[in-house]
């Protein structure tokens, strides 16, 4: 694929940050949300919690999801930063997995623990609830790291290791 041109890079780029930015905020909504669900002593407010949890994953989670994915995988083609890139290659598998659990799981899950709430009955939720929200939680936050620090370099790059310079004192 030819290397994509500046506006274009640009655009991608833009996209790509604030669909990822969306979706850890919603993991993290969806995280308090549940929390908030297990642990309330009020019947409304743990209805409210878990159908706005389930409102929110069913309306815009793949959206989201699916534009940070694809652009992702764009940013990829279309630049120097090639699945060639052992962080580039983990983000990518990390995000794939992620967002298919969304779809298969997180999603149809809360959808079925909406479904049973009742707004005058308090129920008993497990920390399953929690599960989803703390892993894809962690798995986003870990990708934003892996974008800013890019820790690994090209994978069977047959190219000399660097050699070590010891720090320099200030004095």
């Amino acid at each position: 694929m030819r290397k994509l041109r500046r506006p274009a890079y640009r655009a991608l780029v833009v996209v790509h940050v604030a669909s990822s930015v969306a979706w850890l905020g919603l993991s993290l909504c969806l995280l308090v949300l549940a929390a908030w669900a297990a642990t309330t002593s009020d019947a409304a407010s743990q209805y409210a919690a878990v159908a706005a949890s389930s409102r929110l994953a069913g309306t815009i989670a793949v959206p989201i999801g699916a534009t940070a994915l694809v652009t992702g995988v764009w940013l990829m083609l279309g630049t120097r930063w090639s699945i060639a890139y052992t962080w580039v290659l983990v983000k990518l598998v990390a995000t794939v997995i992620t967002f298919a659990l969304t779809v298969l799981v997180l999603r149809p899950g809360l959808a079925e623990v909406a479904a049973g709430a009742d707004p005058l009955r308090l129920q008993v939720l497990d920390g399953d609830i929690m599960y989803g929200p703390v892993v894809s939680s962690v798995v986003y936050l870990g990708a934003t790291v892996l974008s800013y620090v890019k820790p690994w370099g090209r994978r069977g790059a047959g190219a000399p290791a660097r050699a070590r310079v010891p720090a320099r004192s200030a004095r």
